[in-house]
């Protein structure tokens, strides 16, 4: 009897501390969470709305701190919508130049849904439906994959994919990976983005300093495209007060690059790292919206426009596949 009751306190400790996906509706939404119990980290997610990351709250010594937040309700997040709040930009990220570009030989338009200076804007997948490929608990993660099937039928864009989001949580914070798989017969260009916006609660960027391993900062004319680009090394840090950015800033190819905002009020940092080896995230976004109190940080593995200008433009061969990796902590 003492060793099935000694088995049935270890069999409820397990459960206790099982890392959980739950499921839930936010407005006219599914949302998936995924959840520590122990640390009460948590990462919604919504699925049919291009599988956009909502909220995030992680936690470090002080307590637990929500750096994502694109609005506590349905109403607040749709209003939110034209910012594209933490949305995944693919099969292309930021402009192409008046939505056009030549591959292989062919000439393509795409639909302009940046109106006012005449681009086609990140691509077409960030309000679009994933599915829900795969979940997985345990003690240690909790794990979220979501699938977009493309067969070609998008305006200007008919090279057909699979891309899946592979979303960890864990006790090193989230971690996203991205897998794109061609499935069409011929080459695939693509590249890609993740557009988070993060925030301190009570304070503003007049209160954070950034630092990341930055080499060039690019040079846009009036359609917000590279037409030149200038060193700039930002490793040391600068403080945002008073400044206002959005800029395209390649980095050092390295195994891991880290961005990291650190608050000048409390003892908080956000880190957003990326993978930047070859044909990797090697490129990152900052932009400082008018709003001031929110940051985005946006991994890329090309500049802007590179489906024009051919930049790190990744080409996946038919039947071929490309990961790459990158997430957030916090300390």
């Amino acid at each position: 009897m003492k060793y099935l009751s000694f088995n049935l306190l270890l069999l409820t400790n397990y459960f206790k501390t099982l890392m959980k996906i739950t499921q839930s509706t936010f407005g006219l939404f599914n949302e998936y969470v995924l959840q520590n119990p122990s640390t009460n980290e948590v990462v919604h997610i919504l699925p049919e709305l291009g599988g956009i990351i909502h909220q995030l709250v992680l936690k470090t010594e002080t307590g637990l701190h929500k750096i994502i937040n694109c609005g506590n309700t349905p109403e607040e997040l749709l209003s939110s919508l034209l910012s594209y709040p933490s949305t995944h930009l693919f099969p292309w990220g930021n402009r192409v130049k008046s939505g056009r570009y030549e591959f292989e030989g062919t000439s393509y338009q795409l639909p302009l849904n940046e109106v006012g200076i005449q681009n086609a804007l990140h691509g077409f997948v960030y309000t679009s439906p994933f599915k829900v490929y795969e979940t997985t608990e345990s003690e240690t993660e909790a794990v979220l994959i979501l699938e977009y099937l493309y067969k070609g039928g998008y305006v200007g864009y008919p090279f057909p994919f699979q891309l899946l989001i592979k979303h960890t949580l864990n006790a090193k914070g989230l971690t996203l990976s991205y897998t794109i798989n061609n499935i069409g017969t011929g080459n695939l260009p693509v590249s890609l983005g993740w557009h988070p916006y993060f925030s301190i609660e009570g304070e503003t960027k007049n209160d954070w300093t950034v630092s990341f391993p930055s080499t060039h900062q690019y040079l846009l004319d009036d359609q917000m495209c590279p037409v030149d680009r200038t060193p700039k090394h930002y490793a040391e840090g600068f403080n945002l007060d008073g400044q206002v950015l959005d800029a395209v800033f390649a980095v050092e190819k390295q195994e891991i690059v880290e961005v990291v905002l650190q608050s000048n009020k409390q003892d908080l940092s956000i880190k957003v790292w990326q993978q930047a080896g070859e044909q990797q995230f090697n490129y990152s976004v900052v932009y400082t919206p008018p709003s001031g109190d929110r940051i985005a940080i946006e991994p890329m593995t090309a500049p802007t426009n590179a489906l024009n200008s051919k930049e790190n433009l990744l080409i996946i061969s038919a039947g071929e596949s490309y990961t790459v990796e990158c997430g957030v902590m916090v300390f």
